[in-house]
């Protein structure tokens, strides 16, 4: 029986079991009841109330942990790397840090489905923003100042020159007065955010968007039935549909259930458990395709904790993530992207690190240098929880090679086997760039205890496990979610996010399963027109992050080949050419200049340098400020270096500068005093006459001239490649005017 003959049943609506109440199983469940389906969700955790999250962090047997209390997080220890996810009625949306991202459009290039692209997701993700109510954050109202974090943050990259790539991201959190209740645009009271920055332990105070608010509650409203603490063990084909063995985690009742459609929804990791569990039964799942496991990815994420010495954050203070950084450079012919968020640090979460035990399963096999390592770790957390007002947390995430494979071990759990190598030069840039960071915060960086001390990475972004193909030998599902072989049956998570993100991912699995489902209930109505409700209501949205985004590739561009900077000081008298020839001026000149990306540098015919910087000219009570470029050794004309330069003075007189170093050939003896004389001639906007005469560098300012070479690269070893690359060409192109072009 194909799908569309499942439609209606002898008149009686379309029975459908959604698995997991996480982005994707929300929007199924949501869709699929205002389509008229009759719909079951079964969600393995509880329902978590505002007021009713953990916070006794001493007690981890206190709803901390699924394991031990079937609390709100569940750590998943993958062999090769370790998972946080949450476990309840919403999904991950209840600890997320409620960044809504799109995903830029080069992500959809390679792993993913021709019929995937921003183009086709943008409405979607349109329709995901209204849903959730996303807004950038707001200033604090008790402070009426935007947090100190977030201050922080725009100072540094301000200081960095990177506050083109840097913006505050949509937030799926209401910003109203707190303590006010207000009703959101699906009916649903909530409150406004109090700022204490607990949003990835759960929102006690109502204020996050999470999907109990928004997309779940939709679906009860329109008839869906839920059962909480109740676990899917195993899915069979029954011929007609399927039957869904299930078990009450209060009770331990078993029983089954049947549905013409599932839609698996329970995240990357258990979505993979279920479909591997069931393709081993023998009346189960049997044909499931091979390529299940494979594509898994951490999303790049990467953990970093920086201390400020003697100066407070205030890391309790706002969302848990108010800005985004884009970092987008080339590394050894390679591009690296990825992406820099602030991060809150909560008491309670401090706390609650200090008490796990990052070697709980594997006792026995913990060498004795782990041991202590371990040991070191308490101590520095216990230190970390005095100064608590001096650490934030940055979180990075990027593309990696989202090519882990996952398996089962002998207890019927995840385990994956993944590269750190094949994905070192992300992790070590990620690594080298929080250690900038926190050094322009004027504090220290530690990575996460795990990378630190196991050479683990954490990921709270799951990805891939049931990979997307054409056909059964080539992935799981199709590009719309359906299972290869199994009609009716979908899966609609981010485990069939084919490749990392590079941003939070959770905007791109709603906005996957908004299309998906879409798709899924207009084949089953026959309806190609249908759509959700909320569609009229849905304006095309703003995208901070694109233009950020944009901003860095054009400066990956311009910086391609790494460049290099160095300082001039440059001092003469200058005098009139006309009539007025008893008029003279001093001018010393303090430039910077910059070549951003040599390849871009070698491209441009002119060979330009860009200068800044400023001219002390007599008669100015303050320096004029100075921008122009330099011709350094232009190929038609090797002989001559030329300045043209701009003087801007604070009255707003302006002047303009132009300077020749040329060098004689044939008097190699020569060589230093042509590079280091100019013959200049100085015009203005309000000078009669223009000026001319010799400007100099002297011997003193050659060598601090020398010494100030720097390179523009990331890392010192291209740093030191990009100075002696620029001081090779700089000698060869001075050789070649001195002694011929042949040299």
């Amino acid at each position: 029986m194909n799908p569309a003959e499942r439609g209606h049943i002898e008149g009686a609506a379309m029975r459908c079991v959604v698995v997991g109440s996480g982005f994707g199983g929300a929007v199924a469940a949501a869709r699929l009841s205002q389509a008229g389906f009759d719909v079951t969700v079964v969600e393995r955790g509880r329902r978590w109330e505002p007021g009713s999250f953990p916070r006794d962090e001493s007690d981890l047997n206190n709803r901390w942990l699924w394991e031990k209390d079937r609390g709100l997080y569940d750590l998943r220890w993958l062999d090769s790397m370790i998972s946080v996810q949450a476990a309840g009625w919403g999904g991950g949306s209840l600890v997320y840090a409620n960044v809504f991202a799109r995903a830029p459009g080069d992500a959809f290039d390679q792993g993913w489905p021709a019929s995937y692209n921003r183009r086709e997701l943008d409405p979607y993700y349109d329709l995901a923003a209204h849903m959730l109510e996303v807004r950038q954050v707001s200033r604090n109202p008790y402070t009426t100042a935007l947090p100190t974090r977030t201050q922080s943050m725009d100072a540094l990259v301000s200081k960095l020159g990177r506050s083109a790539g840097t913006v505050h991201p949509h937030l799926a959190v209401q910003f109203a007065p707190p303590g006010t209740p207000v009703v959101n645009r699906h009916g649903q009271p909530q409150f406004g955010c109090t700022f204490v920055g607990e949003c990835v332990l759960g929102c006690n105070v109502g204020a996050k968007n999470s999907l109990d608010h928004n997309y779940l509650a939709l679906a009860e409203k329109h008839g869906a039935t839920s059962l909480t603490d109740t676990e899917v063990r195993a899915i069979r084909d029954s011929g007609s549909g399927f039957v869904l063995s299930v078990r009450d985690l209060e009770s331990e009742r078993e029983w089954e259930i049947s549905a013409d459609s599932v839609f698996v929804a329970a995240g990357a990791i258990g979505s993979f458990e279920l479909l591997m569990r069931s393709r081993g039964l023998a009346h189960g799942l049997p044909r499931l395709s091979s390529t299940l496991g494979t594509n898994f990815s951490g999303n790049g994420d990467y953990l970093a904790f920086i201390k400020r010495r003697g100066v407070s954050v205030d890391a309790d203070e706002g969302p848990t993530i108010t800005t985004t950084t884009i970092v987008d450079f080339d590394l050894n012919k390679n591009r690296v992207w990825f992406q820099v968020q602030d991060g809150g640090y909560p008491r309670a979460l401090l706390n609650l690190v200090a008490h796990l035990d990052p070697t709980r399963a594997t006792r026995t096999a913990v060498s004795r240098g782990l041991a202590r390592a371990i040991a070191r770790l308490k101590i520095d957390l216990t230190d970390r929880a005095s100064a608590r007002g001096h650490i934030m947390t940055l979180l990075l995430m990027g593309r990696d090679s989202s090519d882990g494979r996952l398996s089962l071990d002998h207890h019927g759990e995840a385990r994956v086997t993944w590269n750190n190598r094949k994905n070192a030069r992300l992790y070590r840039a990620e690594g080298q760039v929080a250690r900038l960071v926190a050094k322009a915060l004027g504090g220290s960086m530690t990575a996460s205890p795990a990378w630190r001390y196991l050479r683990k990475g954490v990921t709270v972004h799951n990805l891939g496990g049931v990979p997307m193909g054409v056909d059964i030998a080539h992935g799981v599902v199709d590009d719309a979610g359906e299972v290869h072989g199994y009609p009716g049956l979908f899966v609609i998570d981010g485990s069939t996010v084919p490749t990392a993100t590079g941003v939070n991912p959770s905007a791109t699995i709603t906005a996957m399963a908004e299309r998906n489902i879409e798709a899924v209930i207009r084949r089953h109505l026959r309806d190609p027109l249908w759509r959700a409700p909320e569609w009229r209501h849905v304006q095309p949205g703003t995208v901070p992050e694109d233009e950020a985004m944009r901003a860095m590739n054009r400066s990956r561009i311009e910086r391609s080949g790494h460049g290099v900077v160095f300082h001039e000081k440059i001092k003469g008298r200058l005098c009139a050419t006309g009539d007025d020839e008893g008029a003279q001026l001093e001018l010393t000149l303090e430039l910077e200049c910059r070549i951003n990306g040599w390849r871009v540098f070698l491209q441009d015919p002119l060979r330009k340098v860009t200068v800044t910087g400023s001219a002390d000219v007599q008669g100015l009570r303050a320096p004029a400020a100075v921008t122009g470029t330099i011709q350094l050794f232009a190929p038609d004309n090797d002989e001559a270096m030329q300045y043209e330069l701009r003087l801007v003075a604070e009255d707003g007189r302006t002047w303009s500068l132009n300077a020749v170093k040329a060098q004689q050939a044939g008097r190699p003896w020569r060589m230093l005093h042509d590079l280091t004389t100019l013959d200049s001639r100085l015009t203005g906007s309000t000078s009669p006459e223009p000026l001319a005469g010799t400007l100099a560098i002297s011997a003193s300012d050659v060598v601090r001239l020398a010494c100030s070479v720097r390179g523009s690269a990331f890392s010192r070893p291209q740093r030191l490649a990009a100075v002696g690359r620029f001081l090779a060409y700089f000698a060869r192109q001075a050789a070649r005017g001195v002694y011929g072009r042949d040299q």
